[in-house]
């Protein structure tokens, strides 16, 4: 059976119960284990009505935010419950493999082939990063190609234990003159490095749009789509957003409420928008190329997968940017 670990503290609740929905969606056979660092009690019940409404199996692990203290967070929009996933060979160790999935992914096709994947000695399969920081490649000594995103792990959990990885991984992060600023996931390419066996990319799609310069460089396949940085779909939107709305609002009653922003994050949205009509006003091909790839995200990906999963597109607003991925894979009833 397919075995998702996610994590997530109060902040991330929203992208954990639509993660939830959109795996069952497309795989009914799957089993969720929920790693809970502070999250609310209110949530907490939702969670668990989730997994009777859908028939799943949804196991839920507390731990406690002091496990981290000592490590720090360079990136703004992480906290100290990324590094949960670290914790995973301790905390199931019953378990020989399974997919470890950050909470802002959503998930758009069949996942049961991850369970297959020959890993032989590797501890991880995941999916390359498409556009590593030079800075990040050099600090890991992994080249363009190897180092690997870690919103996606098919994890070996025998290998993690034998060569106790986790330790490793935690040790590097300890490091106070440590290199790297994408911490845990840069941890774990040094300690996998030359071990990974690397995904297709249609496992762990980016889903903001200035990954693509151009209608040339969409994804021909999608499994999953990973919301990565700031481009949360529970606060703004964003490019393939209205997928993630789409099975968000099948469990609508069981969702956080609406994300509030702050006046900084209004005044940056409102910059960005500034800067998107004047540059469209002067006709400069940068935006004009960007507004061209998100009407093709949207007509060619978003819109003919929302039709396949029985959605109505219209219902979405014209927001150029959201659902699919089908020129992809057929949804699942």
């Amino acid at each position: 059976m397919l075995h998702i670990v996610t994590g997530s503290d109060n902040n991330y609740m929203a992208g954990v119960m639509a993660l939830i929905a959109s795996t069952a969606f497309h795989n009914p056979r799957v089993r969720f284990t929920v790693l809970d660092m502070g999250i609310a009690e209110d949530n907490c019940r939702k969670l668990a009505e989730l997994a009777t409404r859908l028939s799943l199996r949804i196991d839920r692990i507390s731990i406690e935010a002091s496990r981290f203290a000592h490590l720090t967070v360079r990136r703004a929009h992480l906290n100290r419950a990324a590094y949960m996933r670290l914790l995973i060979p301790e905390l199931l160790p019953e378990d020989d493999r399974l997919v470890y999935m950050d909470s802002d992914m959503i998930v758009v096709d069949d996942l049961s082939a991850l369970m297959q994947v020959e890993l032989g000695d590797c501890p991880i399969a995941a999916v390359a990063d498409p556009s590593p920081a030079p800075r990040e490649l050099a600090a890991t000594g992994t080249r363009l190609g190897e180092y690997v995103n870690s919103g996606l792990l098919v994890m070996n959990l025998p290998v993690w234990r034998a060569e106790k990885l986790s330790c490793r991984c935690l040790e590097i992060l300890s490091d106070p003159k440590a290199a790297w600023y994408c911490e845990d996931q840069s941890a774990i390419n040094i300690v996998c490095r030359d071990r990974i066996v690397l995904l297709p990319a249609q496992y762990n799609i980016y889903a903001n749009l200035p990954t693509y310069k151009c209608v040339e460089e969409l994804p021909s396949r999608i499994s999953v789509l990973h919301y990565v940085v700031n481009v949360k779909p529970w606060m703004w939107n964003v490019a393939f957003g209205e997928i993630w709305h789409f099975h968000a609002g099948r469990i609508a009653d069981l969702m956080p409420p609406p994300h509030r922003h702050n006046w900084r994050q209004k005044l940056r949205r409102v910059e960005a928008a500034r800067r998107s009509v004047f540059g469209l006003l002067c006709g400069k091909r940068k935006y004009w190329k960007r507004r061209s790839t998100a009407k093709a995200i949207r007509s060619q990906i978003v819109l003919p997968y929302l039709a396949k999963a029985g959605a109505n597109p219209a219902g979405f607003g014209d927001k150029f940017g959201a659902a699919g991925c089908d020129r992809v894979m057929p949804a699942r009833n």
